[in-house]
């Protein structure tokens, strides 16, 4: 009856190791491969009689490509208290592969008592899932070159402002919004005066500095985080300010035309001295019967006017 139960569990770990979709191969401590399954030798594409019997080294030493599939079950051989997981890349003589490798120890009981005879190696070819998550890693470097771009292609090269594509794109959002929550919407326009005076007598090198400096200190006059400045071009900035009126734009838009003043950046194209900026406020309720390009004229026109009227002020 023992016996019989002993044929019978053989006969099962048999079965279920022959039609195992993943390779199996089991070493002695001698190197000595003892038994292989049909799954190992399609993996490794490799006949039984060259493996079977055979010692392992002589047999998966022949392609460096390997050096990581033979340490694994070294590191097993050599330690075969623990179990080893592993993905290594595998050359079979004709295709390279990569393995899924999981090493543990195998034991039998001797004398009523466990004792190890050797290693179990089982191994799956994920080659396609390697592939598919090399093309997932692939991928998620090209969207994120695409979303630099993306926001390169917002951003003035210069002052690192939001340009004027991104304006454009800004405001139209801020136009629809303020619709719908009924309030208003305030533009800024800021030009530098005597600006191309300036470039032309202390250098290009003189004005891009300038303009930097102007840039960050108007996106600092900005104190809420929905208010925006933009570099509109040129010597030119555009500050899109949501829910504020008139009063409310004006006091936004000294608060910018004082703190260049305060820079004190010399201008000797200038008859102030030095670096000053001429601004138009305009601010308008939107609705679907208006436009935000009527709003950009109405501020335009205003900057016209303060530029008219001696410029190193603001008008509406």
């Amino acid at each position: 009856m023992l016996i019989q139960r002993i044929l019978h569990s053989s006969l099962v770990f048999q079965h279920v190791v022959e039609n195992m979709h993943d390779g199996v191969l089991t070493i002695d401590y001698s190197g000595i491969i003892t038994m292989v399954n049909p799954a190992a030798l399609s993996i490794l594409e490799i006949e039984k009689n060259q493996v079977l019997e055979k010692n392992f080294s002589n047999i998966f030493f022949n392609y460096p490509e390997n050096d990581d599939f033979n340490q694994v079950i070294l590191d097993a051989v050599y330690d075969a208290s623990l179990s080893h997981h592993k993905i290594c890349g595998y050359y079979t003589g004709k295709h390279f592969k990569s393995l899924f490798v999981t090493t543990s120890f195998l034991k039998v009981q001797i004398d009523n008592e466990l004792q190890s005879i050797g290693i179990t190696v089982l191994f799956s070819d994920v080659s396609e899932l390697q592939e598919l998550r090399d093309a997932a890693v692939a991928f998620d470097k090209i969207r994120a070159l695409n979303l630099q771009l993306e926001r390169l292609s917002y951003l003035d090269d210069l002052t690192n402002l939001p340009n004027r594509r991104f304006f454009n794109d800004a405001c139209r959002r801020e136009w629809h919004r303020s619709i719908r929550e009924q309030r208003h919407m305030a533009l800024i326009m800021i030009d530098i005066d005597y600006f191309k005076e300036l470039n032309d007598s202390q250098g290009h090198q003189y004005g891009d500095a300038c303009l930097i400096e102007v840039a960050h200190t108007l996106n600092e006059a900005l104190k809420r985080p929905y208010d925006l400045v933009t570099r509109y071009g040129g010597d030119e900035f555009l500050a899109i300010v949501p829910n504020a009126d008139l009063t409310g734009v004006r006091v936004i838009a000294e608060t910018m035309r004082q703190s260049i003043l305060n820079l004190n950046i010399a201008n000797t194209c200038s008859p102030f001295g030095i670096l000053t900026v001429s601004i138009g406020v305009a601010s308008s309720k939107p609705s679907q019967e208006s436009c935000p390009e009527e709003l950009c004229r109405t501020a335009d026109e205003a900057l016209y006017r303060a530029k008219e009227k001696g410029r190193n002020q603001i008008s509406e």
